[in-house]
């Protein structure tokens, strides 16, 4: 696959800093060499962006992607936690042609939107549905810049407000943790992302599907298919690699998480995990007001975001999207600073706690996804999948899979 490069301007710089810079501070202007630091334990890297959205981009080699724990202690050191997030760029040698995918009808995720006069925020429902997922139908696919792609995004939601979107559809969670699933989901065999040196969940007691393994995510070729502002489950991190098409990102700096969530309307609530409670959208315009700190990222084919502990974020595919995410806990991982949902709140989604305790000695590990896989096939074995393609029917009967119900009960968006 060859490198994308994305049309925001990428600034380029030589020095290693000492200190981490602010975003109003960082070089993103230079026009300085990338840097090439040859050391095992540093990285090329280069900044992306205009301030107050520019952001370290780092482009390590074969071998030094297969060091994740110096990646991010790298990342970390020249400033990263005050963006909340990074990009990797995956090297040449590890770029890997994906199986073809035929155009497909498909159940999937559609959505509605409606405005909350309280706060102005968007309130996204997700409605399974069934959708066509034929990469060709994106032709160039959207070519605007993050700014259009906003305004476009903000339109559709004015113009659909109240009704579900007639054309965008989303599949989340698909399984891709064994050879066939992934080429099923349309990817290479082998994951850059899973697994990764150093991640602590491979110490834990139970394997949960989509957080020790991977998922793909996949959206139509039709604009807007979004997941909601959130930040990730028991302070983990997350990768997000993109293989096909264009998503643009929110995020907002870990380190304000406090002042974040204040603004947002923690306050309002009992429970520690509210936005996900929530499920809405917010517009970079709106986050300005509330003085919430944010960047907005334009991730391309070939690049992996990394969304550190506690940034929240949000974000949506411009047209198809094709990508894998999975979580991952590094060396500094400390999970009892996560208050879980609570019980009271009865969120079917919601991870037990004791999930994600680390195994004793002699302890047997839980391993969930067998289960999952079997009550996926069952679904996937029903006539919806066989049928052959068919135009898309905003009228056709609403259906969900099992893993995806008790989300769209409770008025849920799928995360990322």
């Amino acid at each position: 696959m060859a490198r994308s490069r994305v049309s925001s301007p990428i600034s380029l710089v030589s020095e290693v800093f000492d200190q981490p810079k602010s975003p109003a501070t960082r070089p993103c202007d230079s026009d300085s060499d990338l840097s090439d630091l040859g050391d095992g334990d540093e990285f090329a890297y280069e900044y992306e962006g205009e301030p107050p959205h520019c952001i370290i981009r780092i482009l390590p080699t074969k071998d030094q992607w297969a060091d994740f724990p110096a990646i991010l202690a790298f990342a970390r050191r020249i400033g990263a936690e005050a963006d909340g997030c990074f990009k990797l760029i995956l090297p040449d040698e590890l770029r890997h042609d994906a199986p073809v995918k035929p155009a497909r009808t498909l159940t999937s995720n559609g959505y509605k939107v409606t405005q909350i006069r309280k706060n102005r925020f968007w309130r996204v429902s997700t409605i399974p549905c069934e959708g066509v997922f034929n990469e060709a139908d994106d032709g160039e696919g959207f070519t605007g810049s993050t700014t259009e792609a906003m305004n476009k995004l903000k339109t559709l939601f004015r113009k659909s407000s109240g009704r579900k979107f007639r054309n965008t559809r989303y599949r989340p969670d698909v399984p891709a943790w064994t050879a066939q699933q992934r080429h099923l989901a349309g990817v290479p065999e082998t994951s850059p992302i899973h697994p990764l040196k150093g991640d602590l969940l491979d110490q834990t007691k139970v394997i949960v599907p989509g957080i020790h393994t991977p998922y793909v995510y996949e959206s139509a070729a039709h604009f807007g298919a979004m997941f909601q502002i959130h930040a990730e489950d028991y302070r983990l991190l997350s990768l997000n690699h993109l293989y096909k098409g264009r998503k643009i990102w929110i995020v907002t700096p870990c380190t304000t998480i406090s002042a974040v969530e204040a603004a947002l309307g923690r306050g309002d609530s009992a429970c520690s995990q509210f936005m996900r409670h929530r499920a809405e959208f917010i517009f970079p315009e709106k986050l300005t007001q509330l003085g919430i700190d944010h960047r907005v990222v334009d991730q391309r084919p070939g690049e992996t975001m990394v969304i550190l502990p506690d940034a929240y974020h949000e974000g949506f595919s411009t047209g198809y999207t094709l990508a894998e995410a999975k979580n991952y806990a590094d060396d500094g991982w400390d999970k009892a600073l996560y208050a879980p949902c609570e019980e009271a709140c009865s969120w079917a989604t919601a991870i037990p706690a004791g999930h994600m305790a680390f195994l004793e000695a002699g302890e047997e590990r839980i391993d969930l996804r067998a289960a999952y896989e079997l009550e996926r096939k069952e679904y996937l074995d029903g006539e919806q999948l066989k049928r052959p393609l068919e135009g898309d029917d905003d009228n056709a009967e609403e259906q969900g899979s099992p893993e995806k119900r008790a989300r769209v009960e409770a008025d849920g968006v799928d995360v990322e």
